[in-house]
């Protein structure tokens, strides 16, 4: 693979996309302060995370006996009990219709992981790692990774005016189509894993 071709597969499955979406619809009742900390905070701990994977992800998974296709199944279960969430849950209130308490727990789940260090960003970049031939192919790797969490804060602070411009009902319907966009997501995850089991031809996955 190509430097190129490793920017792509990683500005695609630990780009902003996703995690901006998510962090401009819940942080949509914090103070502009708060939401720069939650900014700062999920970049770090999926930053960390990412890294992590890097320099030991293949060890990781062959020392705890966990495959590449193990980890997609958990992280689309994971990815879809979140979605459902969105889908059905009552917005920004809680069941006395209270507007919820947003805190920097928000930076570690949902958003760093699985939005930002996402299930599918884990498994290419143990992957890419594992393929990589020298230790300097893994500097690069870890460079990239580094350059895209950049990237992702700045699209975190620059959220500041989407959630100025959409009022609250844009952003609840928001909430709705990403979070069934992203049950479909979690659920195509745990399909990969299936067929990466051998339990489901690769052409019907598709």
């Amino acid at each position: 693979m190509t430097i190129t071709d490793i920017v792509v597969i990683l500005l695609i499955t630990i780009g902003p996309l996703k995690a901006l979406i998510v962090y401009a619809t819940i942080t949509s009742g914090a103070d502009a302060a708060l939401r720069r900390q939650i900014a700062f905070r999920t970049v770090m701990v999926a930053t960390i995370v990412a890294l992590l994977f890097v320099v030991a992800g293949e060890f990781i998974l062959e020392a705890l006996h966990i495959s590449l296709a193990a980890l997609k199944i958990a992280g689309g279960v994971i990815l879809m009990l979140f979605a459902l969430g969105m889908i059905m849950g009552s917005g920004h209130g809680d069941e006395n219709g209270k507007p919820k308490v947003i805190t920097l727990d928000v930076a570690v789940y949902p958003l760093a992981m699985p939005m930002m260090a996402t299930p599918q960003g884990l498994v290419a970049i143990t992957a890419l790692t594992a393929a990589a031939g020298t230790t300097m192919q893994v500097l690069y790797i870890a460079i990239i990774v580094v350059a895209i969490m950049a990237f992702n804060l700045i699209c975190l602070l620059a959220a500041d005016r989407i959630i100025k411009a959409l009022g609250p009902a844009t952003l609840q319907i928001v909430a709705k189509v990403a979070g069934l966009l992203l049950t479909a997501l979690a659920i195509q995850l745990m399909i990969l894993g299936l067929v990466d089991l051998g339990l489901i031809d690769r052409a019907l996955a598709q």
